[in-house]
């Protein structure tokens, strides 16, 4: 027992203030405390230095002037009995008053402090009436409330904490023998006013009278606790008669209440979720008084998630973009905190979130931004102005654009609540990005057609190599050179931001303008050294509707073969390899190593972005190719490269292809999406025209023509969602990327693996659950990262595009892939669409090659959604692993089970009497057929049981 608990009380916060602040000013007005504070003077050595003000300023002074003047000062606080604030001004000490940080503490809150959880508060409420009050009153008093009969109901409930009392409630354990006794029920009722300040009005609503059931205990204490939470949550007073006293309950017991919601949520979610919802439907009245606007951050119940939703979404559709962010990023949606319980239990609900997160981050960005592009005609140069304002604000409004985008194809699906008016509000956000965007492109196209659609040569795609890269390889080693095909100025913000935080690495990103048009033939081609004296010398096509690539005097740069030459021409050395994406991230850095150690320049081509977006499968494609970027730079690294410069042919435009606008110029077949080439220097409505001389092209009698908005050209029926090859600054500012590395990166000995298994889906999702595990050298992993990106792919199957939705947890969702802890267990919900009928064993893996992580696949297998416009894009970051080749049938644990598969497998069809010879009887086959939901789910297609003329057999469905 405490000696003294009111007073010991009192030095724990005073011992607080202390610390915080150094030194501290006591300002005790009545005088209260004196005694305390002498006490504290004649017990030195407690780690900081008491003086008092005992009727002399002169004596105070001095002793503080000797406190000053030591060696070693130790944290000080002054005690001013009789002073407040007015008063303190007019004495000496005032200037010493003003340096230090005040300390006040009455003592009805000291005394409700100390006692909070011990005694109920009313009882807490009838000492502070009473008339002269005491601190040494006050301890005497709380010291006797505190002592119990040894060994009595109360004794045993006034030693627990009240979590774990909760604990054994709810597993039945030894705390059960308090209720057994005839004052048991009393004692813990008592107790539970004192932890909780749980009323008898209360039990009276929420439990039967004679309840005495561990169950019916635990849900009257953890209900209230809940009430408590949600009132000391909400931003006005409750409506419910029933939740009165919980708006009145002191601080400390509001805390404690808290706490134990939050204990309740992590160590017994199903025993939680009942208690919320039967509570919840104790509380009517509030349920329909309640607004999203009175809500505070934590959904205790159900109804409150349920409200702030619709508000959410409502707040969309109004445009009032910060608090529907606001609301979303309380609920852990924006990836900064962790989910709130009802999105933890629905993975469905947490998508809503997301989406809404999503939308509202567009929203903001594109208020940020601004409607216009804002650079006047009269800039001395506007290009390199327009090139500024678009990497300060425009970008980050296509970022957002994307990132919804890519959120939209994986996360919006009826399943989803209020999907409708969610639906509903994301394509209203898209007609605002859209509105922006053309009047951003009108902008700057109207200042290209008034100034020149040529910038200074600083910004010119042309002179990128000679201006970059070629001084990089003058150095000794290798430079790597990343022409990454569609890749966007803000893709590369993103890989920038992650690049920047590796040790020892110096990243620079910088923009120019692509060469129009704005597609592969020009910008890849104009990647290589092809300017002559700042000109351009362009291959045209027979029918003069596309530029081929470019001449350079000696031949023609067309194909990755010769520009491959062009760069080796210009850079020398022994070799300069040409090395596709793909295999740059299938090798290891040994035999990166090799392949790169007599060249001045590797290149590092890639061209998933531009034929993903193609093929109409951009959105979910385009995180695994920065995850494969970077995964490319990582093993470079690596094998010793130190420089590198990432830049791209030319950006893209993400339009909404169902509410395309598209606007004609003559013959369907004449023009391309977003531009056209043509002899007659004709200006049309809508249009920007540019005579390829003006471009410094020795093309004389050429014209240029793009919409000057966002529209694309009607050439008939096509994919119209990714586009580029027009003038707007989406499609224009490319990337460059610089990254410089002090000295080699480092390894280490921390090894990974990663363990996963089927887990159950819910809304149509599938669910796999597994464990990050680290291993290491003698240094048991602790050198290693203690969080590494993970991503999940099918490593046996083309066609078949995995959709990462939602994780639980410790893991959050990051794009295309997650972030899961080392040590911790994670579930993945993810759905599998491709153009197969197939069951398929999905891995989890490490896309970004941060460290040596040994993949996890499934033995079960997941059921594929057969769409049949599904692409065959499937990126990895690393070849699949030796258990991906492993054949199913030979994981299976019994002979015969193996042999029926291989039957089924290759015949389609096993009679009741081949089984019975395949696996050794009528008694194995019963077995089996028991078993076979179990066994089925490892392989790659489905089994059904039918008879035909009374003879049964399993029936092979889909798969191989």
């Amino acid at each position: 027992m405490i000696h003294n608990p009111v007073s010991a009380t009192l030095e724990a916060d005073l011992r607080v203030a202390i610390s915080r602040h150094g030194l501290v000013l006591w300002l005790d007005a009545d005088g209260i405390y004196t005694s305390f504070v002498d006490a504290q003077r004649a017990q030195p050595h407690r780690g900081y230095r008491v003086e008092a003000f005992r009727g002399s300023h002169l004596g105070l002074m001095l002793a503080l002037e000797d406190a000053a003047n030591g060696a070693d000062k130790p944290p000080l606080v002054i005690h001013l009995p009789g002073f407040n604030e007015d008063a303190v001004r007019s004495t000496p000490l005032f200037e010493l008053y003003a340096a230090g940080t005040r300390y006040r503490k009455s003592l009805d809150t000291l005394v409700t402090e100390a006692a909070a959880g011990h005694v109920r508060p009313q009882e807490i409420e009838d000492f502070l009436a009473q008339p002269g009050l005491s601190l040494a009153a006050a301890d005497a008093w709380l010291t006797a409330r505190l002592q119990g009969e040894s060994g009595s109901p109360t004794a045993v409930l006034q030693a627990m904490r009240p979590a774990a009392a909760l604990d054994q409630l709810l597993d039945e354990g030894a705390i059960l023998g308090v209720t057994d006794r005839a004052d048991g029920v009393a004692a813990w009722w008592s107790q539970l006013a004192a932890w909780c300040g749980l009323p008898p009005r209360w039990r009276e609503v929420a439990l039967p009278p004679d309840a005495r059931h561990a169950r019916d205990l635990a849900f009257g204490f953890a209900s209230w606790v809940l009430c408590v939470e949600y009132v000391d949550d909400l931003k006005r007073a409750p409506v419910s008669e029933h939740l009165h006293e919980a708006a009145a309950l002191p601080r400390p017991l509001r805390e404690a209440c808290r706490q134990l919601a939050e204990h309740l949520r992590e160590r017994h979610p199903a025993f939680y979720r009942r208690t919320a919802d039967e509570t919840e439907a104790l509380l009517a009245d509030e349920v329909d008084h309640a607004r999203a606007e009175d809500l505070g951050r934590i959904d205790t119940f159900r109804f409150e998630e349920d409200k702030v939703l619709l508000a959410a979404i409502e707040a969309l559709q109004q445009q009032r973009w910060g608090e529907a962010a606001t609301w979303a990023g309380d609920r852990g949606a924006d990836g900064k905190r962790a989910a709130s319980f009802w999105l933890r239990e629905d993975p469905s609900r947490q998508s809503a979130w997301q989406l809404i997160a999503a939308a509202a981050a567009l929203g903001e960005a594109i208020v940020q931004a601004g409607p216009q592009l804002g650079v006047s005609v009269h800039d001395p140069e506007p290009l390199s102005a327009a090139v500024a304002a678009y990497t300060r604000r425009g970008a980050a409004v296509d970022l957002a654009h994307r990132l919804l985008e890519q959120r939209r194809t994986a996360l919006l699906y009826p399943q989803i609540p209020e999907f409708g008016a969610l639906r509903a509000r994301l394509d209203a956000v898209r007609r605002a990005w859209r509105v922006w965007a053309d009047a951003w492109a009108v902008d700057f196209n109207r200042l290209c057609v008034a100034r020149g659609f040529l910038p200074a040569a600083a910004l010119q795609q042309r002179h990128l190599f000679d201006d970059v890269v070629k001084p990089l390889t003058l150095d000794p080693g290798t430079t790597a050179y990343f022409v990454v095909d569609a890749m966007r100025y803000e893709m590369a913000e993103e890989l920038r931001q992650h690049f920047a935080s590796s040790p020892d690495t110096v990243a620079t990103l910088s923009a120019r303008l692509a060469e129009l048009p704005t597609v592969t033939e020009v910008g890849m081609n104009v990647l290589a050294p092809v300017a002559r004296k700042g000109r351009l010398q362009p291959v045209f096509s027979p029918d003069n509707l596309s530029i081929e690539g470019f001449t350079t005097g000696e031949f023609r740069v067309r194909s990755p073969e010769s520009r491959q030459r062009a760069m080796h021409d210009r850079v020398g050395g022994a070799t300069c390899p040409w090395l596709p994406l793909d295999e740059v991230v299938s090798r290891d850095a040994g035999s990166l190593k090799r392949a790169v150690a007599q060249a001045r320049l590797v290149v590092v081509h890639s061209q998933e972005i531009d034929s993903a977006g193609e093929k109409g499968v951009g959105t979910s494609v385009f995180d695994h190719v920065l995850q494969r970027l970077r995964a490319a730079w990582r093993l470079l690294r690596d094998a010793g490269v130190r420089r590198f410069v990432l830049t791209s042919d030319h950006g893209f435009l993400l339009l909404d292809d169902s509410a395309r606008q598209a606007q004609n110029h003559g013959r369907t077949i004449d023009p391309q999406r977003r531009h056209v080439f043509s002899a007659a220097a004709a200006d049309h409505h809508g249009e920007a025209r540019v005579a390829m001389a003006d471009l410094a092209y020795d093309a004389p009698s050429v014209h240029l023509m793009t919409p000057e908005s966002t529209a694309v050209f009607e050439i008939g029926r096509r994919n119209l969602s990714f586009v580029h090859g027009g003038n707007a600054l989406q499609e224009r500012v490319i990337p460059v990327l610089t990254l410089t590395h002090k000295r080699p990166s480092g390894g280490s000995t921390t090894h990974y693996a990663v363990e996963a298994s089927a887990a159950e889906g819910v809304a149509g999702m599938h669910c796999l659950e597994g464990r990050l595990n680290a291993t290491a050298d003698g240094s048991l992993g602790l050198a290693g990262p203690k969080e590494l990106e993970l991503a999940l792919r099918v490593p046996e199957a083309d066609g078949v595009q995995v959709e990462i939705v939602q994780v639980r947890g410790k893991a959050r969702v990051g794009g295309g892939h997650f972030v899961a802890t080392v040590g911790e267990g994670f579930e993945v919900f993810f759905r599998l669409t491709g153009s197969i009928d197939a069951r398929v064993a999905v891995e989890v893996y490490h896309p970004s090659a941060a460290a040596d992580v040994v993949p996890g696949i499934t033995g079960e297998r997941f059921q594929v959604a057969y769409v049949a416009a599904v692409a065959k894009e499937r990126p990895e970051a690393a070849p699949p692993s030796p258990a991906a080749h492993t054949s199913w049938i030979e994981a299976l644990e019994e002979a015969g089970h193996r042999l029926f598969f291989t039957h089924l497998s290759v015949h389609g069809t096993v009679t009741e009497s081949e089984a019975s010879e395949l696996v050794g009887g009528p008694r194995a086959v019963r077995q089996l057929t028991n078993r076979l939901d179990d066994l089925v789910r490892k392989a790659p297609f489905r089994v059904r049981i039918e008879s035909v003329a009374g003879v049964k057999r399993f029936v092979r469905e889909g798969g191989e």
